[in-house]
């Protein structure tokens, strides 16, 4: 086979490739196209990148800026009406896309770290307390990639409540944690980092200090109650507390611990999943989580 040959087919194919790509894209702008018809959408014009901004409601609050913190409910949908995300746990019921592993209810998010660039540009659209439909061509939403419910080359439709736009969302946070203290009556002092430490049962023995294993049962949630994990019943996490990569309030305070113990730990956002959340998307960033713990077990007298 010659060098010419082969570049001949590759050529071909990289024509070929081309052309289906031309086709989706082509059948995806009908697709859109009909839709803004049957919605009543035509007047409205797309912004220079391509972006449907409908207005739901103006709200009167501030437009988000890059480093804003943005406070808001969605639910997600193809064009056709496939409902394939949301921030309402009983819509994700209804229609069978619940996921163990996301947190319902208001979503936070930094603007500047929205992964879908139609998203971001809408959201930067709204004012706080608005509502609004955001239809997100694949160019900017996610192209030709497929996840989950959502095919290639698939036009997004998010409708969207901007509940709070938040320019200092450290502030914010103290504020909403301060006040959580004080509803509940919490008259501990927090600890040098920041955590506090709420023992409810003494427990007996040693502390679990800095070098054991340990087996704990927890219960973990937000200020507003909404549990993000917890421990099956039968069987409870076990770690080496010289080596755990946990976050740095759960160790501290599990470290001052016993057998039998249990204890309420709240700990802000700085000794907890920082600034950017936690990485499987479940903690928002700048958040001040909760861990109801019992120890079960401790091991002491580690080797090294």
């Amino acid at each position: 086979m010659t060098k010419i040959f082969i570049l001949l087919l590759v050529g071909f194919f990289i024509i070929n490739a081309c052309e289906k790509e031309d086709d989706r894209r082509e059948e995806e702008k009908i697709k859109l196209n009909q839709y803004l018809i049957e919605k009543g959408y035509t007047s409205i014009e797309p912004t220079n990148s391509g972006l449907y901004f409908v207005v739901i409601s103006e709200g009167d609050g501030e437009t988000p800026e890059p480093t804003d913190l943005v406070i808001f409910e969605y639910t997600a949908s193809l064009i056709d009406g496939t409902i394939f995300d949301t921030s309402d746990r009983d819509l994700a019921v209804q229609h069978n896309i619940l996921k163990d592993n996301k947190l319902y209810g208001p979503a936070r998010f930094m603007v500047k770290n929205f992964d879908i660039p139609g998203l971001k540009e809408g959201i930067m659209l709204m004012n706080g307390g608005g509502k609004a439909r955001i239809i997100i061509p694949s160019r900017l939403g996610l192209g030709s990639s497929e996840y989950e419910l959502v095919p290639p080359y698939s036009t997004l439709i998010y409708d969207v409540e901007l509940l709070d736009v938040i320019s200092d969302p450290v502030e914010h946070e103290k504020k909403l944690l301060d006040e959580y203290i004080e509803s509940n009556e919490i008259t501990v002092q927090p600890t040098e980092s920041g955590l506090y430490y709420i023992e409810k049962e003494a427990g007996s023995g040693n502390l679990v200090g800095d070098n054991a294993i340990v087996a704990v049962h927890y219960t973990g949630y937000l200020l507003d109650g909404r549990v993000f994990d917890e421990s099956p019943t039968d069987e409870p996490l076990i770690y080496n507390t010289s080596t755990a990569n946990f976050i740095p309030g759960f160790l501290e305070g599990v470290s001052k611990m016993r057998v039998s113990g249990k204890a309420t730990l709240i700990i802000p956002w700085n000794i907890g999943f920082g600034a950017e959340g936690s990485g499987e998307g479940y903690i928002p960033p700048y958040t001040t989580i909760i861990y109801d713990v019992e120890v079960m077990d401790i091991q002491h007298n580690l080797q090294d």
